[in-house]
């Protein structure tokens, strides 16, 4: 009854307190607090000061007297002669207030010892107050433990109280619920046994307590593959603790693997798998993950967590025989005669690292030609789910195709291949970062290898079945054998999924124009004509406007969308050296007499693919000779304006967008813009025709400098199959006319004036 007649009074105290018309502050009080329990001595003698497993105790952080804070509570735990390894000390501790200004801190100590086996603190500041929660493995029979119980202060030289709000101490005694225990440092071993032609074994557990480490043991063969996973099944909440990992190799504390759950993530997936290069037994350590500077994870009594291993046979042909995971090893096929046909490869990612090498050596050609590749999923293998990815990743395959520079790297070799474009071409308009991308594999250390390709599996909901996994390149004429490489691999090497796939590769002549074209190994520009419609529109087909050919290569020209949403066949991070085949054409302009401005009337298609979808769009990259007057002083024929006066380069493009044609002024009202491109999609092509609107002209400057170079690429690429375009261009009388969509009054484009004999305005469309 000493308990609670001592209790009696605080009881009445705080109601006294919560009833005062005094200080209204969490720490303020009318009468005064008994203050027990304040001594090792007191803890460990006085029953009052024993805490009772199942028995709240409730008590007051403040002294008695005119001066309350710096209180500290000494309590004690008897554990009974029926502990066990297994046993654990479970104490609570919290304020029921909602506020207190007293941060609560609980730390345990051996009866005999000033240092704390844990110690924890509820810093809430201003917030509401949280629970202490420790969980203690402490089997030893017969002896004290000492709980002390006080403020932690955010200014040490302040502790603060609370006369009015008491806390509430629990302890409870337990068993810990993980049978395996104690194997913090003598590992459980986990049992393998046959499933077929798969040994697995499994085992489960719980990180209970605060720093708690679970070890298991099994053993491993070399040349096998060990897929590890370890799961907490969710449980409907985040636990106190972030799920880790580290697989230990045979005698030693170096790890193979390691990984963590990120925060808040419920339930915790973490696996891994890799090639066994040491025979011997193997060890996985399951413990919370702490980062640098923070504190020691929490156990959580609520939470199993499972483990399971499998140990497989090698199933890739490629590496079962040989191992083509480098480049001096990559597996080789050789094309046989000329442009028609096909190879090709097979593989799986089996393991963390794996990285599958192919060698395709291509015959010597007189003639450019293309090589095609695309990877195919075949829906077989997959002995185990993918490895997890980090949160927001969804995938990670990836296909590089390589040209070798050398394959004995020098500096001089490294040299060339990072900065000269003719030994190693790179896109720099279409990917900027291509300059870094191509100077690290120009300084790998097995060969200096020159980046033809790269595909990036991206999100499957854009990509389906890997569409993006395919590309076609460039292969120039050459004497002797010229050989690509192909690596099949996971984006950081952390990823593997044990699913078979093919790499389909062809060759094929490029198109017959584009063949004629060369001239020296160089493509050079195919000389054309521009011919006059007069006062007409172009005909639909006639061969004196019309230039025809193919793209047959290149992920094609890009609008920054496309880069950051992956459209088209290409994913965000998608690269190809050679962005797009380029055709490109020299036009003759007509002599005409003054005022030279003539309309320029042009039109492109690309025909479709035989299900109707159209395959990519066209970009027309422009450059005009200025003949008013030459600026190199006429030691050229030519001098060339490809850039705008802001800079911009002078391209024509498809755009359904309303925009300002050059013709229109700053006070133009918004509601008279109209699109400059008119697409038509007819059963067997998909047309673009420049508006009469955007007033397409040519200027007296360019008529008297007498060239047009027209290079035509590919646009928003979505497909590679072999399609042809053509571009219908021609020039007419100016100025023209265009008519508003509402069908108003037409409009006529601006027209030249005489200024005392010279020609002023009129066509200014690239200015």
């Amino acid at each position: 009854m000493r308990l609670r007649s001592r209790l009696l009074p605080l009881a009445l105290l705080l109601l006294a307190a919560c009833s005062s018309d005094g200080e209204d502050t969490p720490d303020a009080g009318t009468g005064v607090v008994e203050d027990l329990c304040n001594t090792r001595e007191e803890a460990l003698t006085n029953a009052d000061c024993e805490l009772r497993p199942g028995v709240p105790m409730e008590r007051f952080l403040a002294l008695t007297g005119e001066v309350k804070a710096g209180d500290e509570d000494w309590y004690s735990i008897r554990i009974p002669a029926t502990a066990n390894a297994r046993t654990l000390v479970h104490i609570t501790g919290v304020y029921l207030a909602s506020s207190t200004p007293v941060n609560l801190s609980v730390s345990v100590q051996e009866k005999d010892k000033d240092t704390s086996l844990v110690a924890k603190s509820d810093q809430h500041g201003s917030g509401a107050p949280r629970p202490v929660d420790i969980v203690l493995p402490y089997g030893t029979p017969d002896t004290q433990l000492v709980v002390v119980v006080r403020d932690a202060p955010t200014n040490p030289a302040r502790p603060a109280f609370d006369a009015r709000n008491s806390y509430r101490l629990t302890v409870e005694l337990i068993e810990n619920p993980d049978t395996n225990e104690p194997n913090d440092v003598t590992p459980t071993p986990i049992a393998l046994a046959a499933e077929g032609a798969v040994q697995v074994g499994t085992a489960k557990g719980y990180l209970a307590t605060d720093n708690d480490v679970d070890r298991f043991s099994f053993p491993l063969t070399a040349g096998k593959i060990a897929y590890v996973r370890v799961t907490a099944p969710d449980q409907g909440f985040a636990p106190n603790y972030r799920l880790s990992y580290e697989l230990l190799r045979p005698g030693t504390t170096d790890k193979e693997s390691e990984g963590n759950v990120l925060p808040k993530v419920h339930p915790g997936v973490l696996a891994t798998a890799r090639k066994v290069k040491l025979a011997g037994t193997w060890t996985l350590v399951v413990k919370g993950y702490r980062p640098a500077n923070d504190p020691v994870p929490a156990g959580d009594l609520r939470q199993p967590y499972e483990v399971e291993v499998r140990v497989l046979d090698e199933a890739d042909p490629q590496d079962q025989s040989g191992d083509n995971d480098a480049y001096a090893r990559a597996f080789s096929r050789d094309l046989v005669g000329a442009p028609g046909t096909s190879t090709s490869f097979s593989g799986r990612l089996g393991y963390v690292s794996d990285r599958d090498w192919f060698a395709l050596r291509v015959p010597a050609y007189s003639k450019p030609s293309v090589l095609r590749y695309r990877l195919v999923p075949l829906g077989t293998g997959g002995r185990f789910e993918p490895l997890p990815l980090p949160l927001g990743q969804l995938a990670d395959r990836q296909v590089l195709v390589f040209t070798t520079v050398g394959a004995a790297p020098t500096p001089e070799l490294r040299t060339q291949c990072s900065n000269d474009p003719l030994v190693c071409p790179r896109d720099v308009r279409e990917h900027p970062d291509a300059p870094s991308l191509v100077q690290t594999y120009c300084n790998t250390a097995e060969a200096v290898l020159c980046l033809q390709s790269l595909r990036e599996e991206g999100d499957p909901a854009r990509f389906a079945n890997l569409g993006n996994f395919q590309g076609a390149l460039p292969v120039p004429a050459h004497a002797g054998l010229a050989t690509y490489h192909f690596v099949v691999q996971d984006d950081g090497t952390n990823w593997a999924d044990d699913r078979d796939y093919r790499l389909e590769v062809s060759w094929e002549d490029d198109d017959a124009e584009e063949v004629g074209a060369y001239s020296g190994n160089v493509e050079q520009p195919r000389a054309k004509t521009l011919n006059s419609v007069g006062a007409g529109n172009l005909p639909a087909s006639d061969a004196t406007f019309e230039a025809k050919g193919q793209l047959s290569y290149g992920h094609g020209r890009l609008r920054d969308n496309d880069r950051a949403t992956g459209l088209g066949v290409r994913g965000p991070t998608d690269y190809d050296a050679v962005p797009s085949d380029t055709d490109t054409y020299a036009y003759t302009l007509p002599s005409r007499t003054a005022p030279e401005d003539a309309s320029w009337l042009v039109q492109w298609e690309v025909d479709n693919l035989p299900d109707g979808g159209t395959p990519h769009g066209l970009a027309l990259d422009l450059t005009f000779c200025d003949g008013t007057p030459p600026t190199d002083g006429g030691t050229s024929a030519c001098t060339p304006v490809s850039t705008t006066s802001s800079g911009g380069a002078l391209t024509l493009a498809y755009s359904g967008s309303v925009m300002r044609a050059w013709h229109t002024t700053a006070s133009t009202p918004l509601s008279s813009y109209q699109a400059q491109y008119q697409l038509e999609k007819t059963a067997t092509t998909t047309r673009v025709t420049v508006a009469p609107y955007a007033c397409a002209c040519l200027e007296r400057r360019f008529i008297q400098g007498g060239t047009l170079k027209v290079a035509v690429s590919a646009t928003e690429r979505s497909d590679y199959g072999r399609v042809g375009y053509t571009l219908r261009t021609g020039y007419g009388d100016y100025p023209r006319t265009y008519t508003a969509p509402d069908g108003g009054s037409p409009t006529q484009c601006p027209a030249p004036t005489q200024d005392g004999g010279t020609w002023v305005g009129g066509c200014q469309f690239t200015r």
